[in-house]
């Protein structure tokens, strides 16, 4: 069973902000996932407006991020966050989201599997994305894609070749493997629309209805030029797939 509680990794870098679309990521958490508590995982303590008024929903864990992992040194903050979010789901299971994620509607109906991820694409094309994980207390799945560090993880920059290999496609490779210890979900339930262009204008600049969604990733390095600088005052006065996700919450 996997535990019904909720785990975000944000690592700072020496001052990485808190925006207006984390913040609206927690409150759908606190509103809409039935979670019983959220657990913000941080290397340095966020600040400012969005961080206070996220830090009543959450319960705040200070950790140190790894600068390595089987004498190979990690300098992305991406690749560091893949690895604690797998060692916090080992230790304590849960639900693994990314700070950019906007929930739909409650996990509740998956959390009788042993591990969960959703593919990136239609029919696993691209992989399987690693911004929303589900996984049981030391998860024989989680244990492998840990292990597998090892011989397959090489660094790159998020979205590279060299990082898709181990964050994406590696996991699928690996669940033909384990295929007992793992459910994969279709596009549909995390991450649809994806991070392409005309997928970024579905979400930021047209509106459209996603009713087999339990959440939507935002893809906020895709979609920086519409989340960098996000308003209040953009979310209300607009009619977007993601204004009506959010406004709400507001």
């Amino acid at each position: 069973m996997i535990p019904n509680n909720l785990h975000y990794v944000h690592l700072s870098n020496n001052g990485r902000p808190w925006k207006l679309h984390h913040y609206l990521s927690v409150k759908s958490a606190y509103v809409r996932s039935k979670v019983n508590k959220i657990c913000m995982w941080v290397d340095a303590e966020p600040t400012g407006e969005w961080w206070e008024k996220t830090k009543p929903m959450v319960e705040c864990i200070h950790i140190e991020a790894p600068s390595e992992i089987f004498g190979i040194p990690i300098t992305q903050l991406a690749h560091k966050s893949d690895v604690l979010r797998l060692q916090i789901l080992l230790e304590h299971g849960g639900i693994y989201v990314d700070t950019d994620t906007i929930f739909v509607k409650d996990f509740l109906s998956l959390l009788h599997n042993k591990f969960v991820l959703g593919q990136q694409a239609p029919n696993g094309s691209e992989g399987l994305c690693p911004a929303v994980i589900l996984s049981e207390p030391n998860s024989v799945f989680a244990q492998h894609w840990l292990a597998g560090f090892k011989d397959h993880f090489h660094g790159g920059p998020p979205g590279s070749d060299t990082w898709c290999t181990h964050s994406v496609h590696y996991p699928l490779w690996l669940s033909k493997q384990l295929s007992n210890e793992i459910t994969i979900l279709d596009h549909e339930a995390f991450f649809w629309p994806l991070y392409h262009q005309d997928h970024i204008e579905a979400m930021f600049e047209q509106n459209h209805d996603f009713p087999n969604a339990y959440s939507h990733h935002l893809w906020e390095s895709s979609g920086k030029k519409y989340l960098d600088n996000l308003t209040e005052s953009d979310i209300i006065t607009t009619n977007t797939t993601f204004s009506n996700l959010v406004k709400d919450l507001l």
